[in-house]
């Protein structure tokens, strides 16, 4: 339904009067009405279309003229009211009862003297808030505590008056106070703070004194949070804590913790001063959060003038008085503390760089440890490496900040001396190979463990070239474990490659190899048909595969250069295309030698067997050097040592005369026939194999020619591939494909010899081009 509404002065009625004309005749009167034009029998009634009515509903004003206030009613009205505001802040009763005073405001606000209500009542309450603040002015506290319960206590007692007086005045405070100041509280806060500001004597005493406090909070001496609490809470209702308050807070906590730093740093152990420092930081989170005794604002300014005097400013100093004094002791929770603090403070980077140089150091003087043998540094390493992985699970959290710092520290002292840690490894492994057959796991464990410092080692190729010496050794005088061996093998080449195990593959698959074609021999007439007086057994080494030694002659007895013969005869037949060259230096014979005293099971080389046999003549009791040189065609030097170790070792199987160290070429050699030994087998062979095998190895010479024509392998097939290329591009790609550490220098020599043999020639601009 619609309607018009008219409003028509009529204030003597009070009454509505509605007029309804019904009256359908009057067309005139239909065409004047608004809605007539709808009201055709053509619409029917529906939710869509409703009839409309043309009823018009008159509502008159209702608003009565209000009566002027009584002479006077407004001076006495206000007298009743200051009287109560006295009353209230004089501690007493007012005279009128709130209802009458409630309505006295009210009263007044309707006739429009809000305004000057709120006047009066700002002008009251400021001369008694500047009487009050005049006499803490010339309050004369015993000590700054005192000050600050006075001060306190007129707070609080200003508060509660506050709320008293707001509640007389609560029409004023919903109406006039409301769009003036917000509300009577508001204008309080305001006159108290205003007050407050302009009584300089007043504002010092009260942040002095509440620094004290603080101070005392800290120091757990004689603290008393409620009343900090309070004033500062004061401060905030006040809006003076951020300018007057919190400025002093954080210059006056940067001069405590920084003199607490220096001093404690010298006094405390620095586990000690680490749990005190995160007590700091937890102490000064719980004064904001959980005490409530400052803003929440002043959390984080807070904290970070903790962390950067006590932690960031002195982090140097903290970490060269204990980080290696940590890392030694395996401190691992005082360094997992170490590592939450400083990661806190974004210092975790000078963290990592100590940890790298204290890894670096460490690992430099394990390996010029003296005194100790080669196979007992490795583990030293090893164990090294273990105490790291501890503290970087558990200290560090697995940061992959340390672990790149301990990958670069023992790459750095594992190849500053290259050859050294070759070797120590090299010795390790083949320790580990020779004692495969007590404790399968430990070998496993043992040679993963080996596998972990390989990784680091630049010159994998060096300690190939020790692995195959070592690895010939074990073969030769068969102190091997098949399955370790293929074990470690395995290894290598999973790290490497195919091409870095296949030679030292090819070595155990020639004494595979040589075992079956022993077998095959024996099965000849050649073999059935002659009667040998010992076993007989033959390695074939392949060329390239095993280390090159060199032959040495010697006119062997009789029974050996026959199956010899024959044994080349056979493998002539099989192999036509092959050639055979007995490397007598590397035979070695069981012999059970008959002493006066017992017989003696003896293990020795094929060249001392050759030697000690000559005494088996018994027309000769004795023999001369020079018979001994003649009668075995060896060479002079390899005759002399050969001789000092049968006569001059631990072992002495003949008797030289006279008797010393060295052997001369005057020196007369007799049967020891007052030999005996206690070992159930005298094994003379052992050391005298190694050191053939070691001085005709000459593994650097061979290494260097190895590492030399892979860079000229490298440069060949770089430029083949680029075509021309300036010498710095030409370097790095050369330094970036080969597998061992190689100078500028060297690169050059080889570039320079590549360019004499044609493959290369030189552009303008310190070019190569790459000739066809």
């Amino acid at each position: 339904m619609d309607y018009e509404y008219d409003t028509i002065e009529e204030p003597n009625t009070k009454r509505m009067r509605l007029e309804d004309d019904n009256n359908n005749n009057n067309n005139k009167e239909l065409e004047t009405r608004p809605f007539s034009s709808f009201l055709s029998s053509s619409f029917r009634r529906s939710k869509k279309h409703p009839v409309l009515s043309d009823k018009k509903l008159i509502v008159y004003n209702l608003k009565v003229e209000r009566p002027p206030l009584p002479e006077g009613f407004e001076q006495d009205a206000w007298k009743k009211l200051k009287q109560a505001i006295h009353a209230i802040q004089n501690h007493t009763q007012p005279i009128e009862s709130l209802e009458v005073l409630y309505q006295l405001c009210e009263n007044l606000c309707q006739y429009n003297l809000g305004e000057k209500l709120c006047d009066q009542l700002n002008i009251e309450c400021k001369n008694y808030i500047k009487q009050e603040f005049e006499r803490l002015e010339n309050y004369d506290a015993e000590d700054g505590r005192a000050y600050l319960k006075a001060v306190n206590n007129w707070w609080t007692t200003y508060c509660d008056q506050l709320s008293q007086i707001r509640g007389i005045f609560l029409y004023l405070d919903r109406t006039t106070a409301a769009s003036l100041y917000g509300s009577l509280w508001n204008l309080g806060m305001i006159l108290f703070g205003d007050v407050y500001q302009s009584c300089e004597k007043v504002k010092e005493k009260v942040i002095e004194n509440a620094l004290i406090l603080v101070q005392c909070e800290r120091d757990n001496e004689n603290a008393d949070p409620a009343l900090l609490q309070s004033m500062l809470h004061m401060l905030i209702d006040l809006k003076r804590y951020h300018k007057d308050f919190e400025p002093r807070l954080l210059e006056e906590s940067k001069k405590y913790y920084d003199m607490e730093a220096d001093r404690l740093i010298q006094e405390m152990d620095m586990s000690k001063y680490l749990k005190h420092v995160a007590y700091r930081i937890h102490q000064e989170v719980q004064h904001v959060n959980t005490k409530k005794l400052f803003d929440k604002s002043t959390k984080v300014p807070l904290g970070s003038i903790v962390e950067h005097q006590l932690l960031t400013k002195r982090i140097d100093t903290i970490l060269n008085k204990c980080f290696s004094m940590f890392m030694q002791n395996s401190r691992e929770e005082d360094l997992s503390l170490l590592y939450r603090l400083l990661r806190k403070v974004n210092c975790l980077d000078t963290c990592v760089k100590f940890f790298g140089d204290y890894v670096k150091k460490e690992g430099v003087s394990i390996l010029k440890k003296r005194n100790m043998a080669d196979k007992d540094v490795v583990p030293l390493i090893l164990a090294f490496k273990r105490k790291t992985d501890i503290i970087l699970h558990h200290s560090f959290e697995k940061d992959e900040r340390f672990y790149d710092a301990r990958k670069q520290g023992f790459r750095y002292f594992i190849n500053l001396r290259e050859h050294r840690t070759a070797r120590l490894l090299s010795a390790y492994t083949d320790y580990l190979m020779r004692n495969s057959d007590k404790s399968e796991d430990k070998l496993e464990k043992g040679l993963d463990q080996a596998m972990g410092i390989f990784r680091f080692l630049q010159g994998k190729d060096f300690f190939q070239a020790l692995y195959k010496r070592d690895l010939s050794k074990r073969l030769l005088l068969e102190v091997k474990s098949r399955n370790a061996e293929k074990s470690m093998l395995s290894k290598l080449r999973k790290e490497c490659g195919l091409a870095y195990t296949s030679k030292l593959e090819g070595m155990l698959r020639d004494i595979k190899y040589s075992s079956d074609l022993l077998n095959e021999f024996k099965t000849t007439p050649g073999y059935t048909e002659t009667y040998l007086p010992f076993a007989f057994k033959v390695n074939l080494l392949t060329y390239g595969f095993w280390p090159s030694y060199t032959p040495i002659h010697i006119n062997l007895p009789t029974e050996f250069n026959d199956i010899q013969t024959k044994y080349q005869e056979f493998y002539n037949a099989k192999y036509s295309g092959r050639r055979l060259t007995w490397q007598n230096s590397l035979g070695v014979c069981d012999v059970t030698a008959n002493y006066p005293l017992g017989s003696q099971e003896l293990t020795l080389t094929l060249i001392q067997t050759a030697v000690l046999l000559l005494f088996n003549d018994e027309t000769k009791l004795s023999l001369s050097f020079g018979e001994i040189l003649q009668a075995t065609n060896l060479d002079e030097l390899e005759l002399r040592r050969t001789l000092k170790s049968l006569a001059c070792g631990e072992h002495k199987l003949i008797v030289k005369s006279p008797e010393g160290e060295s052997v001369d070429d005057t020196d007369i050699f007799t049967y020891n026939e007052g030999f005996a030994s206690s070992l159930q087998r005298v094994k003379m062979n052992t050391d005298k194999l190694k050191e053939v095998i070691e001085s005709n190895t000459t593994v650097s010479r061979t290494v260097l020619i190895s590492r030399e024509q892979q860079v000229d392998a490298a440069i060949v097939r770089i430029m083949k591939s680029k075509r021309q290329l300036s010498h710095g591009a030409l370097l790095g790609e050369v330094v970036r494909q080969i597998q061992f550490p190689a100078t500028a220098q060297d690169v050059k020599k080889r570039v320079e010899l590549l360019i004499e043999k044609e493959y290369l020639e030189r552009t303008e601009g310190d070019g190569y081009q790459y000739l066809e």
